[in-house]
C-alpha cells in the first residue's frame, strides 16, 4: 500500500459534496448541465454518467475501493464507537489486528503483513470515517464505572422529584456544596518550547505540598456561597485567609480534610447566606461523604429548612454541578495564577500563607452566573429533567449488569467483545460470523 500518496491531478477536486449537489440541482430543474458545471465545478460528462445511473456506485470518486469493503467498515466503526461507550476502547494495535483476523477470516485479499493492518490503512480509515479519532482516555476507576447505573440515577431523581413537589422551590432555593483539594505545589501550565528538546520544565515550590481543602457552594441561579478554606494545623489564624474572597472562613483539622465538627460549622457559615428556614426551605445537593450525614448534620439541617439530599456513590463525575463546570475552570485558574506567583517571585516557595490570595484570583474568576447555570442544567437538576442524561452514558455500567448464567448464552461482557461481521463480507458463507479479539 502506497504511503503518503500525493495527487498528480486535478480529478475529482470538486468533491463528492459538490457532485451530489450538481446532480440533485440538474434532476430537479434547478440549474443546465452547464450551468451545474459552472457552479459547482462538476464537468458534464461525468453529471450526464452520474444522472443516467452509469455510475456502480453513486457519490463514489474514482476507482478506490477498501480492503475489508464499505459495509464492514461501518460495522468496525460501530463496533469501536461501542466498546469506548463501555470504557473499553480499542487501541490503535487493537483495531490493526482486528482488520488483519477479519481480513483472513473471511479469505479476503489484503496488503496486510506482520498479522495486522498496515500504519496507512489506519491513516486512511480514519480519513475515511471522521466520526473516529485518536483520543487519550481519562482513567476511570472501576467504582464509578459500576456505580454509574441506571436505576441509582433513577432513586435520585425519584427522591429529589419528591421533595421538589413538596415546596415551591425555584433556582434560588437549590444549593450544590462539594469539596477539592489544592496545594502550594502547582501543576504548571503550558510553555513555548524548542522543538526537539526532550525535556521541558518548569520551576514549582517542591516535590509534595500539603493540601488545603476548599468548600464551594452555589445555587442554580449562579449564585455562589463565599468559600470556605481548610488547613492542616492545630490553630486557625486570619492570617491565612489573607487575599482571601470576601465573606471567605478558614477552618483546621488533623489532616487537612473536612470532619464531622467541620461539617457543622459550614452548615452555620452556609445558613447565614443561603437564609433558609422551616417556613422557606431550601435543598443542598451534596456528595455522600460521611461527615455530611452525621447526627449532629442532620439535626441542625433540619433546624434550620435545610433538605439535603445525598448523591448515589461513584455518581458526582456525572451529577455534581460544581464538578460538571466550575471545579475544572477553577483550578486551571489557580495554576496559572501559582505560574506567575513563582516569576514574579523568584528564588522563593508558595506557602500555606500565600494560598489564599492565589485561590481568591482565581475564584473570583472562574465564579460566574454562567457556570453555575449550566452545571445544574448539565446534570438535569435545574431545571428538572432526568432525561439529560442520556442512555450512552449508562452503557459502560450495564457491561456489569450480567444476569445469571444461562446454557447456550453468553454473558454481557463477552458480547462487548465480538463483532458481527456481515455476511455479504465473506465468500464463503451466507451466515454472520463472530471475530474475537
Amino acid at each position: 500500500m502506497v504511503r503518503f500518496y500525493k495527487r498528480t491531478t486535478t480529478r475529482g477536486h470538486y468533491g463528492i459534496k459538490n457532485l451530489e449537489a450538481a446532480v440533485a440541482d440538474v434532476r430537479a430543474g434547478k440549474l443546465s448541465k452547464n450551468a451545474a458545471e459552472k457552479t459547482y465545478g462538476v464537468p458534464r460528462k461525468t453529471l450526464t454518467r452520474h444522472i443516467k445511473g452509469l455510475v456502480a456506485k453513486p457519490g463514489q470518486l474514482g476507482r478506490f475501493s477498501t480492503v475489508l469493503g464499505d459495509e464492514f467498515e461501518k460495522v468496525l466503526v460501530n463496533h469501536a464507537i461501542a466498546l469506548q461507550q463501555r470504557m473499553f476502547g480499542m487501541t490503535t494495535a487493537d483495531i490493526r489486528k482486528l482488520a488483519y483476523d477479519v481480513a483472513e477470516a473471511m479469505k479476503l485479499p489484503h496488503p496486510f503483513k506482520n498479522q495486522k493492518a498496515g500504519k496507512e490503512w489506519l491513516r486512511s480509515f480514519l480519513r475515511r470515517h471522521s466520526e473516529l479519532a485518536i483520543r487519550s482516555p481519562e482513567a476511570t476507576s472501576i467504582g464509578r464505572v459500576v456505580g454509574f447505573n441506571r436505576p441509582s440515577v433513577n432513586r435520585f431523581f425519584e427522591a429529589y422529584k419528591t421533595e421538589l413537589e413538596k415546596g415551591a422551590f425555584d433556582a434560588s432555593s437549590i444549593y450544590n456544596m462539594d469539596e477539592t483539594g489544592l496545594t502550594v505545589v502547582h501543576r504548571p501550565t503550558k510553555v513555548i518550547a524548542k522543538r526537539g528538546q526532550k525535556q521541558v520544565g518548569k520551576v514549582v515550590s517542591g516535590e509534595k505540598g500539603q493540601t488545603v481543602t476548599v468548600v464551594c457552594a452555589c445555587n442554580a441561579a449562579g449564585n455562589y456561597i463565599p468559600p470556605a478554606l481548610i488547613f492542616k494545623r492545630k490553630r486557625m489564624t486570619n492570617t491565612l485567609l489573607t487575599g482571601s474572597p470576601p465573606g471567605t472562613v478558614g477552618y483546621n483539622s488533623e489532616n487537612g480534610w473536612i470532619n464531622n465538627e467541620v461539617f457543622v460549622q459550614w452548615l452555620d457559615h452556609f445558613t447565614k447566606y443561603a437564609k433558609p428556614s422551616k417556613d422557606a426551605p431550601i435543598i443542598l445537593i451534596l456528595d455522600g461523604h460521611g461527615t455530611h450525614k452525621t447526627l449532629s448534620a442532620i439535626e441542625f439541617a433540619r433546624d434550620h429548612g435545610i433538605i439535603m439530599i445525598s448523591l448515589p456513590p461513584h455518581t458526582t463525575h456525572e451529577l455534581q454541578p460544581l464538578d460538571l463546570t466550575f471545579f475544572g475552570p477553577l483550578k486551571a485558574r489557580y495554576n496559572s495564577e501559582c505560574d506567575k506567583w513563582m516569576i514574579n517571585h523568584p528564588g522563593q516557595r508558595i506557602s500555606q500563607y500565600d494560598l489564599a490570595a492565589l485561590f481568591g484570583a482565581a475564584f473570583l474568576q472562574a465564579a460566574n452566573v454562567q457556570k453555575a447555570v449550566n452545571g445544574f442544567s448539565a446534570a438535569g437538576i435545574w431545571p428538572f429533567n432526568p432525561d439529560k442524561i442520556s442512555p450512552e452514558r449508562y452503557v459502560a455500567a450495564e457491561v456489569t449488569e450480567e444476569p445469571p448464567p444461562v446454557a447456550g448464552q453468553q454473558s454481557a461482557v463477552a458480547d462487548v467483545h465480538t463483532l458481527s461481521v456481515p455476511a455479504s463480507t465473506t465468500s464463503t458463507t451466507s451466515t454472520d460470523k463472530q471475530v474475537y479479539f
